[in-house]
């Protein structure tokens, strides 16, 4: 039996159908550009820069904000959650307070060590990558240090998970992730009473050191690059939103 052709008949008004739609999709967007477009159902801030120009030359992503909870998401591709207030840009306070880093993270007793040098790690680290940035002009770990009157800024961060890794594990498949060590960092930034921002990192032995020649490395030393890393995209993030790199976006 021959099969039936299709009638034109019947493709024409489909047709039809889709063309007309197309027209009134592209007659919605109007001449002028919209600050915000919708993308999964999310208001997509299209007027917030995701892209910057460091001084010392390097290109950085904070990835597209979109509006939440009275303030912004981003989506960071380095951060796994980043929000700040609406208004909230880090200018204008005398001084960051990093008091000690909590942990809620579950660990073993052979990471005790490991766990604390993390956990002293991340402030100061912190502070050594914000104070040429001139951001604040002090940084302090100490709430005794809060001069009288000053205006400040409160970040607490807790680890979440934890593991300080093992050589043998990375000497078979330490390029794929085995055997790294694990850092998960929660951070609260406070003006007061105010929650004005927050984040969430992690890192598993991101540099090439660690994927190629882990082996060879300590655990503390795989771990200190990885608190690195976290710290200098966290404190890029800060700059940018800050206005102190240049926008190519």
């Amino acid at each position: 039996m021959k099969s039936k052709p299709i009638c034109s008949n019947y493709l024409l008004p489909v047709f039809a159908i889709f063309a007309i739609a197309a027209l009134a999709g592209c007659a919605s967007t109007g001449d002028k550009p919209s600050e915000v477009t919708k993308e999964s159902s999310v208001t997509v801030l299209a007027t917030q820069p995701s892209k910057f120009k460091t001084p010392d030359g390097r290109t950085i992503e904070i990835g597209r904000a979109s509006s939440s909870g009275g303030g912004r998401n981003f989506k960071d591709p380095h951060l796994e959650k980043c929000w700040i207030a609406d208004g909230f840009d880090f200018k204008g306070y005398d001084t960051l307070y990093l008091p000690p880093t909590l942990s809620t993270a579950k660990h073993q007793p052979d990471e005790e060590m490991p766990h604390q040098a993390a956990m002293e790690g991340l402030p100061a680290e912190i502070a050594v990558m914000l104070l040429p940035k001139k951001l604040f002009a002090n940084i302090v770990t100490n709430a005794a240090d809060i001069k009288p009157g000053a205006k400040s800024l409160k970040l607490v961060d807790t680890i979440t998970e934890y593991s300080k890794g093992g050589g043998a594990a990375r000497y078979f498949v330490g390029l794929y992730g085995g055997g790294q060590p694990v850092l998960r960092v929660q951070g609260v930034m406070t003006d007061g009473d105010k929650t004005v921002f927050t984040f969430q990192a992690r890192r598993s032995g991101v540099s090439a050191g660690a994927r190629m020649v882990g082996v060879a490395m300590k655990d503390v030393d795989i771990q200190k690059e990885d608190i690195h890393s976290l710290v200098l995209d966290l404190t890029d993030f800060m700059s940018a939103i800050a206005g102190q790199y240049k926008p190519l976006n």
